[in-house]
């Protein structure tokens, strides 16, 4: 990996200073936890199935956290009587869909992954204790062993991908807080 996090630490440090993502830290209400995994649920999926079809998840295919994402928000329906509506989704769930579904190459992929879980396998653990439900979005299989061989095939040409989808995170935080 060398460098890729060090260029990337601007964009990740001001995703973590955002409200949202102070919030996730405090803890939420259950609907808002809802929305956020609803949200989360629809990127994922939409990177995930098209990170497999060109073989970035080959070898890791116990990164994924789609269903694990899905089974929270299900739990949260089941447990506090919410009703799942498409109004809940942010613009940014269109407009990301739209920029994974016209990605061609292996790395871009993974420098995805590498944002999205990696932030997941780190400060999830902080997340699940502060809000309501299961959190299996946060349960990862041999942890170390899945960080090694993400990290193996990480290099610093991915720096700007992965900015990218710092930015598109962000404009999800943003879209959570005008909600």
């Amino acid at each position: 990996m060398s460098k890729l996090k060090e260029l990337t630490w601007e964009n990740h440090s001001k995703a973590e200073r955002t409200e949202h993502a102070r919030k996730l830290l405090k803890g939420m209400e259950p609907e808002e936890y809802h929305t956020y995994l609803y949200n989360q649920w629809a990127l994922y999926a939409v990177l995930e199935a098209q990170a497999s079809r060109h073989g970035a998840l080959e070898g890791i295919e116990h990164l994924a956290r789609a269903n694990n994402i899905h089974a929270d928000m299900t739990e949260l329906e089941e447990e506090f009587d919410i009703d799942r509506k498409e109004l809940q989704l942010c613009q940014v769930v269109a407009d990301y869909t739209d920029y994974v579904m016209h990605m061609e190459h292996r790395d871009e992929f993974l420098a995805h992954l590498y944002v999205r879980h990696f932030g997941d396998m780190y400060g999830g653990q902080m997340i699940r204790k502060r809000n309501p439900g299961s959190g299996t979005m946060y349960d990862f299989e041999n942890v170390e062993e899945l960080k090694t061989t993400v990290r193996s095939m990480l290099h610093d040409d991915m720096a700007e991908e992965a900015n990218i989808c710092f930015q598109f995170a962000m404009q999800l935080f943003e879209e959570l807080e005008s909600e």
